[in-house]
């Protein structure tokens, strides 16, 4: 949409944009005209969360942290429980009223509660005559300001039995003034406490709107306290529980620690311990040091038996000594007679050689028995001297003094004997005692790393206990003051945004349905629709007071429509002597008559023969237009009214005789008429000899046309109001048609508004003010247009 298009919208609906945005203006001053004056208050607490001291001196600063907290805190503002709490405070106070006080409930709030508030409730209402205990418990408990005719402890019981009787069900008063639409005491009314952090520092400010000046200053003042209370116990409660935890845990640990030492104890005691370590090293020593003696022992033992043993073998060879001495005398008797026969034999000279053999066999005997006796005498001689040739005589008092050692060596061993069985059952103890006493010890130093554990965690605990109560220890460094002025009235504001609202909701009706309007409108948007050429367009003749020459303006838009006939039969040239011009629609009402009427006129004026054929249905011409309403003249659109008197909508007969005008009947020859001599066969014009024949046939969507003619016509006019849909089946018949004529079909589009002539005539001859003459051109971006070149 260009500019200039969007300026003429507005002037279109220029009134309707101007009456409602005012009517909505008026009715905004009518509906505020006794507007409710609120006030406000609001109230600054100290919280310390980010900058505040600490006892942990190594803390540092963390952001996510520093953002949780004081989120938990503005929760904490926002919950149920402490909005239900405020309220119930806010109504207790308000009862325990006598009379209506400015500083806490106006008059007329005061009155309306002791109206609404039922009898029954009065029960729950705790009065007394102690002001002496009062005055100590207001001093030291609240931080709020009461009347001096209330007592803290009558206040403080009443909230307690309000809440009481409030949680109990959810059928009882205090539960229904909380829950529902109440605008003092409903959560609905106490959620409008706004909470909110003051930029990066320590401090949250709590502000509030009411109509009530002292109610605005004790709901918020209430707030305060109810707060502060409630984050100190949430912070202290839940530190104070871990130091608890840690606590019990302490002393399970202590007392388990205890068990295991007094086991210790008894087992020390049982097993003679007083130093297990040192006395298993000692008893390992002695055990070492017995076994190396007993060892030594015994191998002097073994070494001492085999010495006697050696000894008594050399004491046992006298025998074989005397056996040795008496075999050598026989051996020297048998050498002496073995030496007499050699010799003999040596003496008798004889060389026989039996003779020479026994002499050498007896040589040989004494010579073997020689070898003997020498080998007798080496052993008789190793028998009665040792190896080393000490006389056998010397070895007997050796023997005696091993004997008496072997018998000293073995007394020995078995005194060591019976010593090692006794060491060998007391180490048997020592060996277990040392891996049961292991693991006491090993059960004794968990249960001490645990109680440590425990312990370290207990004082981190009561650091942190410690630190929360410095931390969670709010102050109201500004308390809620009372507002002396409503908050100025935003009537005027309201007044505006309703008349702009209303100026944006209807001006953007007016553009939605612009852009979702789907009607032909003008020719641009139907040439994109209908997919074919246009001839021209035809505007409404609208009963109007604009001092428009629409006689000029019709002839001219007609001669654009002659001008694109003969352009198209210039440029398709047809061979026939007669044109044939079919003009149509797919709906009824279109303007087909008016439209073919007016061409043959004006092909008439332009000095044309022309023949005008029209079917012979009844003239459906319709002569009565809706009315003008009064809306739309207050409004000031356009009258809807055609004016008939224009030359333009007369009759057809009024222009052409009866010659140039024919009519033919809807039978089975116009279904199968080639050409128009045959649409007019049973009629008197048969012999047709002008130079255009226009014939219009009705709607194609509820009559039957002829195809041939369609086919065998020189040009076909759709013609197509503007105000109307172009439906599926609109498109469905058109298509047909272009299948019969693709290249000789085009359309005019009928009815279209007067601004859209513009696009053919150009800017319409209008009385314009020089001012407005400017103002077109600046929005055309049109600055030189008047330069002469």
């Amino acid at each position: 949409m260009k500019l200039t298009e969007f300026i003429k919208l507005l002037l279109k609906h220029k009134v309707i944009l101007m009456v409602l945005p005012l009517i909505m203006g008026v009715l905004a001053i009518l509906l505020t005209i006794n507007p409710n004056h609120k006030y406000y208050s609001q109230t600054m607490l100290f919280t310390g969360l980010a900058s505040g001291s600490s006892i942990d001196m190594d803390k540092s600063f963390n952001y996510f942290a520093t953002n949780i907290a004081f989120d938990n805190l503005i929760n904490i503002i926002n919950s149920r429980e402490t909005q239900e709490e405020v309220a119930v405070r806010l109504l207790s106070q308000h009862l325990l009223l006598n009379a209506p006080n400015e500083r806490f409930i106006s008059k007329n709030n005061y009155e309306n509660l002791k109206e609404d508030v039922p009898q029954e409730l009065y029960k729950y209402i705790v009065k007394s005559n102690d002001y002496h205990t009062s005055s100590n418990l207001r001093k030291d408990s609240l931080s709020i300001t009461l009347p001096s005719t209330i007592h803290v402890e009558d206040y403080e019981q009443t909230v307690v039995k309000l809440l009481e009787l409030m949680r109990s069900d959810n059928n009882n008063f205090v539960y229904s003034l909380l829950n529902f639409e109440h605008p003092i005491y409903s959560l609905e009314a106490i959620a409008k406490v706004k909470a909110i952090r003051v930029s990066n520092s320590d401090l949250v400010k709590m502000s509030f709107e009411a109509e009530d000046p002292g109610i605005c200053q004790q709901t918020l003042a209430i707030f305060n306290e109810v707060c502060i209370r409630k984050y100190k116990d949430l912070k202290e409660n839940g530190s104070d529980a871990v130091v608890q935890y840690f606590e019990a845990q302490l002393a399970q640990s202590h007392k388990k620690l205890r068990t295991i030492e007094d086991r210790l104890l008894k087992f020390n005691q049982e097993n003679s311990i007083i130093n297990y370590y040192e006395q298993s090293k000692a008893v390992a020593i002695v055990k070492e040091d017995m076994e190396v003696e007993y060892n030594r022992k015994t191998a002097e033992l073994a070494g001492s038996q085999a010495s006697t043993m050696k000894l008594e073998q050399k004491l046992e060879i006298q025998e074989a000594v005397q056996q040795r001495s008496n075999q050598i005398i026989e051996n020297k008797k048998r050498l002496g007679d073995l030496n007499y026969k050699i010799v003999m034999m040596e003496a008798m000279t004889s060389d026989s050689e039996a003779h020479t053999l026994k002499l050498e066999d007896l040589k040989n005997q004494a010579s073997n028995l020689n070898l003997k006796i020498e080998s007798s005498v080496s052993e008789l001689y190793s028998f009665q001297n040792t190896v080393e040739g000490v006389p056998i005589t010397k070895v007997l008092p050796q023997w005696v003094d091993k004997v008496v050692e072997t018998e000293d060596l073995r007394a020995k061993l078995v005194v060591m004997d019976k010593r090692n069985e006794a060491f060998e059952k007391k180490y048997a103890n020592y060996a277990p005692a040392g891996a049961n006493l292991k693991r006491i010890e090993r059960e004794i130093e968990v249960a001490e790393q645990e109680y440590l554990e425990i312990l370290h965690g207990l004082n981190l605990a009561k650091l942190k206990f410690q630190d929360t109560q410095l931390s969670s220890n709010l102050k109201a460094v500004d308390a809620p003051y009372y507002p002396l002025k409503p908050i100025p009235s935003k009537r005027k504001l309201i007044i505006l945004a309703a008349i702009i609202m209303a100026f944006i909701i209807i001006l953007g009706s007016i553009l939605i349905m612009e852009f979702f309007d789907n009607t032909l409108k003008n020719a641009k948007v139907a040439s994109k629709k209908l997919n074919i050429p246009y001839l021209g367009i035809m505007p409404k003749l609208f009963v109007t007071q604009r001092p428009l020459d629409f006689e000029k303006i019709q002839d001219r838009l007609l001669e654009y429509i002659l001008k694109n006939i003969n352009h198209f039969f210039k440029t398709q040239p047809t061979t026939n002597k007669v044109k044939t011009i079919v003009v149509l629609s797919t709906r009824e009402n279109e303007g087909k008559t008016v439209m073919a009427g007016n061409i043959a006129r004006k092909l008439k004026r332009m000095g044309k023969s022309v023949t005008l054929l029209n079917h012979a249905l009844n003239d459906k011409r319709i002569s009565v237009s809706k009315k003008y309403t009064f809306i739309n003249k207050f409004l000031g659109y356009q009258n809807p009214q055609c004016d008939f008197s224009q030359p333009f909508l007369s009759k057809v007969t009024d222009y052409l005789n009866a010659n140039e005008y024919k009519k033919y009947e809807l039978d089975s020859s116009f279904i199968n008429a080639k050409n128009f001599k045959e649409l007019t066969v049973h009629t008197e014009a048969t012999s047709i000899q002008s130079e255009y024949v226009i014939i219009e046939l009705p709607n194609i969507s509820d009559h039957n046309y002829p195809v041939d003619l369609i086919e065998s016509a020189d040009l076909t006019i759709l013609v197509c109001r503007s105000n109307r849909l172009w439906s599926e089946a609109d498109d469905n018949l058109l298509n047909n048609i272009k299948e019969l004529a693709p290249s000789k079909l085009q359309f005019i589009i009928n009815g279209t508004e007067l601004n859209e002539v513009e696009s053919i005539l150009g800017e319409l001859p209008k009385v314009r003010s020089n001012t407005r003459r400017q103002l077109k051109r600046i929005f055309q971006f049109q600055f030189y247009s008047n330069s002469h070149i």
